[in-house]
């Protein structure tokens, strides 16, 4: 109503511009005012101006990174203090990270909706949530996070979107292992990260508070003082409407699999080696669990493999983050 009476508007509501982005965005178009959604992303990380502004030279082909606050800082204290996934989420909401209704974060849909956001913006057209594979942090444990730490790996909720070679995109938000060496193993605490790759500048990582009041604020009152700046102009931002069939679906990418399985002992490592060859393992005697990591290769096939293996309970499948 305020873009119809020719009024800017700005918002931090993720909801509302994954769910209608383009609408709002093609009615402040026609009606010559703004709608700015800064803070919707990132917290106080400056991401969308940069993309659609700084990188505009570029034909960026994935965005990828930690968007969630709350989630990385319960996966962080469940790393570094060793706390148990109930614990952690009740000091992220006795700090006022998260809420008393925790869902939309530790089941991952805010991510998703900061997904969608930066995939429109990247490559042009709207994505809906519905569309984008979307797993939680709500069956990770403390055992999980000790056996990736041994394999060289640290747990991090991930948010990300790659362009294909056919016009397609690929998007999803799923817990995966991140080696140590990646610069978002590093990322802890209600810290955000989000990488984005270009064809002319490679890499780029904006880093910052991705949750709290302040940094919201310093978004909003950003995208407010933009508005008075081009009161009469209008920003260029925007994108298409979504195309039926865009967004493929992530089972046919190629990934590596963290699987962790119980109720077996050493001798069926020879079952996995027989089905998935050459497997990065750990077995642990004590629980009667095995850990392994598999070659790459289409996760739908992976997967395939996976329900081929009988007498054991399949407990964890992690993605991990070695092919960005």
């Amino acid at each position: 109503a305020c873009l119809l009476k020719g009024k800017s508007v700005v918002t931090s509501n993720k909801e509302l511009v994954a769910a209608k982005g383009d609408e709002l965005l093609k009615i402040a178009n026609d009606n010559n005012v703004n709608f700015l959604f800064e803070a919707s992303v990132g917290g106080g990380i400056p991401i969308l101006r940069p993309m659609s502004q700084c990188l505009a030279a570029n034909d960026i082909y994935e965005v990828y990174g930690i968007l969630n606050g709350t989630t990385n800082y319960i996966l962080t204290k469940m790393v570094k203090e060793n706390m148990p996934f109930e614990d952690a989420l009740h000091a992220a909401q006795k700090h006022g990270y998260a809420e008393k209704n925790p869902d939309a974060d530790i089941l991952g849909l805010d991510a998703c909706r900061k997904i969608c956001i930066l995939a429109a913006l990247g490559f042009g057209k709207h994505v809906y949530p519905e569309d984008v594979s979307t797993e939680g942090i709500t069956d990770i444990s403390l055992d999980d996070v000790d056996y990736a730490d041994k394999l060289g790996y640290v747990i991090k909720l991930i948010g990300r979107a790659s362009k294909l070679g056919n016009g397609k995109i690929t998007a999803s938000v799923y817990p995966a292992l991140v080696p140590h060496g990646n610069m978002l193993a590093g990322v802890n605490g209600v810290y955000n990260a989000v990488v984005v790759k270009g064809d002319a500048i490679d890499d780029v990582m904006f880093y910052g508070r991705g949750a709290g009041k302040m940094p919201t604020a310093s978004a909003v009152v950003a995208d407010v003082i933009d508005c008075v700046k081009h009161l009469q102009a209008r920003k260029y931002l925007s994108w298409d409407k979504a195309e039926a069939g865009y967004v493929e679906k992530t089972e046919n990418a190629q990934t590596k699999l963290y699987v962790r399985l119980c109720g077996v002992n050493k001798e069926f490592a020879e079952n996995i080696k027989a089905v998935f060859g050459d497997v990065k393992m750990l077995t642990n005697d004590i629980n009667g669990e095995i850990v392994f990591i598999t070659e790459k290769a289409v996760e739908k096939c992976l997967r395939e493999k996976l329900s081929t293996l009988k007498g054991c309970t399949v407990k964890t499948v992690l993605h991990t983050m070695e092919n960005v």
